[in-house]
């Protein structure tokens, strides 16, 4: 049940309204979540680039990338780690969506 609540928030939160006979999509704030989301993610990436550039950030501890004047080093294990670790992450996210998804056929 706290599942189904999860959803009906998301869904107030991106403008979609489920009925029993009628989708009702509030185009206004569907196109503002996006836009958050994007600027959010836009964001974190500024920051992390940021973060590497400054060296707050050891690629070559955590991505195995190691990056000089002269030389670009890659560890290929830990790279191929970080790769599955963020592909994991991926399929979680992409799985949330399709349960939403799911949810959605199913109303």
């Amino acid at each position: 049940m706290a599942e189904a609540k999860n959803n009906e928030d998301l869904f107030q939160k991106i403008g979609v309204d489920i009925g029993k006979e009628k989708i009702n999509i509030d185009l206004t704030k569907t196109k503002d979540f996006f836009n958050a989301l994007q600027n959010t993610l836009q964001e974190k990436a500024e920051v992390i680039q940021k973060d590497i550039s400054e060296g707050k950030i050891d690629l070559e501890e955590n991505v195995g990338i190691k990056v000089d004047d002269e030389h670009i080093n890659i560890d290929l294990k830990k790279t191929k780690s970080f790769i599955e670790e963020l592909g994991k992450k991926i399929e979680n996210f992409l799985g949330e969506i399709d349960k939403a998804v799911e949810n959605i056929d199913k109303k």
